[in-house]
């Protein structure tokens, strides 16, 4: 695992090993490079004494034939009622047959192991492991059962520069972000087996995360087709003083932070199960840039008693074409 993470950060993108005489010669590029500030790499991926903390995966995946499917995976660690609580989503969505399904597992009286690096995690028929940029995953679904080895082909993020931030309505978190994995492994779709390819986003968060849990936010992970990625985040306190930002990743590695950010929405969806009323469709304006996002279904809604929100896949258009994860909180009353 340690050689392919140390692999993956000269072999992509651009970014590929010069002859060993030369390398005395050069400097550091970011591909290469682990970024420093409050969050400190590799030590920072194991778990935290955090109120709450999660490790976040999304992506799409084609198989064989060209079709497409959206995948969530997360694992959240936090404190409920005075107690040590954790809990797991997996969701598919099926972009061609417009077919979503999720499970979710919850434990009392848990919490994550610490290891001497990375994590690992297991909660129902969920499973996670990684270190060093090399994640593994398996979800199981009453369709589909997914397997996936996750390479990530940049350097991490550190988000909101430094890695760390502390909101104006309380609290504050840690942040980094691999926001370009390679994706590989198999996807069994009513029993038969697809090997499938794509590209996932990871998070990991944690912090004094409670009020901003409860205010609401929009998030949206853009990678793009000309090789950047964006992280969009919208915070909705009640008192409509919203909190808006982006970071922008370039093709090669070099990340900057945007405050020049508005989120449109360009219509909206109520859910039939929940009665919750979501924005669906949004122009996203990225300083001097617009993105236009288009869920590929509306309903991809994860609807359970303790948190319901929507986490679905999206396209995007506009200043520049890609694939998109978006996330909606606190849309129901």
């Amino acid at each position: 695992m340690h050689l392919i993470s140390a692999f993956l950060f000269w072999g992509h993108l651009g970014c590929t090993p010069q002859d060993e005489t030369d390398t005395a010669t050069l400097e550091p590029v970011a591909c290469q490079t682990l970024p420093e500030g409050d969050v400190s790499l590799p030590l920072d991926e194991r778990p935290h004494n955090e109120d709450v903390e999660w490790w976040y995966w999304t992506g799409h995946l084609q198989d064989e034939d060209g079709r497409w499917y959206g995948f969530e995976q997360v694992f959240f660690s936090f404190r409920y009622a005075g107690m040590d609580a954790m809990m797991a989503h997996h969701a598919v969505t099926d972009v061609e047959a417009q077919h979503f399904d999720y499970v979710a597992f919850y434990g009392v009286d848990e919490k994550p192991a610490v290891l001497d690096q990375g994590f690992e995690f297991q909660m129902g028929s969920l499973t996670a492991e990684g270190a060093n940029g090399v994640d593994v995953l398996h979800g199981e679904l009453e369709r589909t059962t997914l397997d996936l080895k996750l390479t990530s082909t940049k350097a991490p993020v550190l988000q909101h520069q430094t890695g760390y931030t502390e909101y104006p309505f309380g609290g504050y978190t840690y942040y980094y972000t691999r926001p370009r994995m390679s994706a590989e492994g198999t996807l069994v779709v009513d029993g038969e087996s697809r090997a499938v390819t794509g590209s996932a986003w990871f998070d990991h968060q944690w912090g004094a995360l409670i009020e901003a849990t409860n205010v609401g936010w929009d998030w949206f992970a853009l990678q793009l087709d000309d090789g950047r990625e964006i992280m969009v985040f919208l915070l909705r306190p009640e008192d409509g003083l919203l909190v808006a930002g982006a970071t922008v990743t370039d093709a090669d590695c070099n990340s900057n932070e945007i405050h020049d950010v508005t989120v449109t929405p360009l219509g909206e969806w109520t859910s039939p199960a929940t009665e919750c009323t979501y924005p669906m469709g949004w122009d996203l304006q990225v300083g001097d840039e617009v993105f236009t996002l288009s869920p590929v279904m509306e309903d991809q809604e994860i609807g359970e008693s303790y948190k319901t929100y929507w986490e679905g896949a999206a396209t995007v258009d506009g200043a520049a074409t890609g694939r998109a994860y978006v996330e909606l909180t606190e849309y129901c009353d």
